[in-house]
């Protein structure tokens, strides 16, 4: 089957209102949502009342008010996100950095178009086609190109629904893996409670006293390795944390410190980001936190003591400027208050979390296969082999 030209399936395709209509002075609480590029995830639009318009502006730019059965796009940043609206959005104004889709209903099923759009292919052809040094933008003169292929209504509402059931199967797993998170912090509060009151009477200290802060140094890249071997250590770079991926290693003559199985990380630079790294040999150009085993503090307390709302806001109200960039102020963080329950108390605490990350690795595993499953089906899909 010959694709067609996306303009060849639409009843109308135009950007969002130009920043000449839309100024940041007519945005209010509780309006008309915008939907910009931001406010959409997982192929669903995910409002933010503070981005908002009052109905008096919503009806001077009527002409980009988004209705059932439209699509909007992404134009800008990154290109491709995309949504069908639904009868349940309720009233949405197409935001600048998006792109209004009116399908029509005679040739193309919006949520076929929307699954097609997010393959990766059609993102690539999409981004090959916009332009801009800094952020790309796309018109919609260039998304018009977009190839389409075309089999019968009824067959594209057939691979929408199959499309659409794999998607909510990764919706499912992704919310339990939030949920699993969402208890180790809940247990941590129920066993030891807010730090910042010690409502138990734990010994308090500051957090210097309980955790050792070894900062790290940034190796030259012609240091850099890409295969594991015996005379080298793994290099944890901040675009490594929360992932499970270690790519680069360095030799063993450039660590700077003793090894240890288990140490918390933080990234030095940018938003302040904490992580477990297990059975991990070296690292440089993050803080290392390692707690003082006097104390018996384990590596799972101080990480969920760090995950605390009231830590991470003094974090970031603390940060300093090295370079033209935000940084953890480590000097602040060591004085920062904390406390010190019982060895007992602390190794329930690290039984309960194993049972948790163990819940977690099993949802995470599930959660790829999920992935792997949902980019196989949409492959085949849009090849006419499903």
């Amino acid at each position: 089957m010959k694709p067609v030209p996306l303009g060849n399936a639409l009843l109308e395709l135009r950007t969002g209102p130009f920043g000449s209509l839309l100024h940041k002075a007519d945005y209010v609480t509780g309006g008309i949502p915008l939907v910009n590029p931001m406010h959409i995830s997982g192929g669903r639009v995910c409002v933010d009342q503070e981005y908002s318009v009052s109905a008096r502006k919503a009806a001077q730019l009527s002409s980009y008010m988004l209705k059932p059965g439209h699509i909007v796009m992404g134009r800008r940043g990154e290109i491709g996100r995309c949504a069908v609206i639904s009868e349940s959005d309720g009233d949405l104004l197409c935001g600048t950095g998006s792109m209004i889709l009116v399908p029509n209903p005679t040739i193309i099923d919006s949520y076929y178009l929307a699954h097609l759009i997010q393959t990766p292919r059609a993102r690539k052809f999409l981004e090959s086609e916009a332009s801009g040094a800094t952020m790309l933008n796309l018109n919609p003169s260039a998304a018009a190109k977009l190839p389409v292929p075309l089999p019968s209504l009824q067959e594209q509402k057939r691979i929408a629904s199959i499309l659409d059931q794999a998607d909510e199967l990764r919706r499912k797993r992704r919310r339990a893996i939030d949920h699993l998170n969402q208890l180790g912090q809940a247990i941590f509060h129920e066993m030891f409670g807010d730090p910042a009151t010690n409502p138990k009477g734990f010994e308090a200290l500051p957090l210097g006293d309980a955790v050792e802060f070894i900062g790290g140094s940034q190796p030259a890249k012609s240091h850099f390795l890409y295969e594991d071997g015996p005379d080298r250590v793994r290099f944890v770079q901040i675009r490594d944390f929360r992932t499970d991926k270690y790519p680069t290693w360095v030799p063993k003559a450039l660590a700077k410190r003793p090894f240890t199985e288990e140490d918390v990380m933080v990234g030095r630079y940018g938003p302040p980001v904490f992580q477990i790294f297990r059975g991990l040999s070296g690292t440089y150009n993050v803080a290392l936190m390692k707690a003082k085993p006097k104390l018996h503090l384990t590596s799972d307390f101080v990480f969920y003591l760090l995950q605390e709302p009231k830590l991470h806001s003094f974090v970031v109200a603390n940060s300093e400027r090295t370079a033209g960039q935000s940084g953890v102020n480590l000097d602040l963080l060591e004085k920062y208050p904390a406390y010190a329950p019982p060895a007992a108390l602390l190794r329930e605490f690290s039984d309960r979390i194993a049972d948790v990350n163990s819940q977690a690795r099993a949802h995470r595993e599930a959660s790829m296969a999920a992935e792997r499953l949902f980019a196989s089906l949409q492959h085949r899909a849009f090849r006419g082999e499903l």
